[in-house]
């Protein structure tokens, strides 16, 4: 049996895209579409970022670790959780705790995959994983990356929910890893 997305898929006739502008953190390409019942084509742009991944640190105390840093886009301080870019060939739970003890210092144990999403397929193809980390302690200082300057702080965990509800934490892919957290919490019963 054909399910109706199959369909749709095999309506497009998707032809190879080439590179319009590489950057160090994503290439842009440009690549052409064809509908098979239309016959209209169209160029498509879209950002082909390496996968990412966004750490939740939960301490013995039950608290989380979040941090404050700049952000270009929103041009203003963030508060959000560690994470960055996935290197080739890295696995996104080590890639997790390696964010997590560049950004802030900290390691912990348990270290898991809770959700991934994909951020926002009409533009992009990549993933971004949510990692939990139970246990996470200080050990060492940070080594942000040179344009980063990041402060950490830890927040009870019960008070995470206000900290959504007032718009302190607004970063959509921090907001659907506390959702996969949520959700593994439920399963769990943490």
């Amino acid at each position: 049996m054909t399910h109706r997305s199959e369909k749709i898929v095999t309506k497009w006739r998707i032809e190879p895209d080439h590179e319009v502008l590489e950057t160090p953190i994503g290439t842009i390409r440009k690549g052409p579409l064809q509908s098979r019942t239309s016959l209209k084509r169209k160029d498509f742009y879209f950002f082909d970022f390496p996968d990412w991944v966004n750490t939740i640190a939960r301490t013995p105390d039950n608290e989380i670790l979040l941090i404050r840093q700049f952000r270009y886009g929103t041009k203003r301080m963030e508060l959000e959780i560690p994470g960055g870019m996935i290197d080739p060939g890295e696995d996104p739970v080590a890639a997790g705790c390696r964010e997590l003890l560049e950004e802030t210092g900290f390691v912990g144990k348990d270290a898991k995959i809770i959700g991934r999403v994909c951020p926002n397929p009409a533009i992009q193809g990549n993933y971004c994983y949510t990692i939990l980390v139970e246990n996470a302690v200080l050990t060492a200082n940070p080594h942000p990356d040179d344009m980063e300057e990041i402060d950490w702080l830890i927040v009870p965990e019960h008070d995470i929910e206000r900290y959504i509800r007032d718009t302190r934490i607004e970063h959509g892919l921090v907001l659907n890893a506390f959702s996969h957290y949520d959700r593994y919490k439920n399963i769990q019963h943490v």
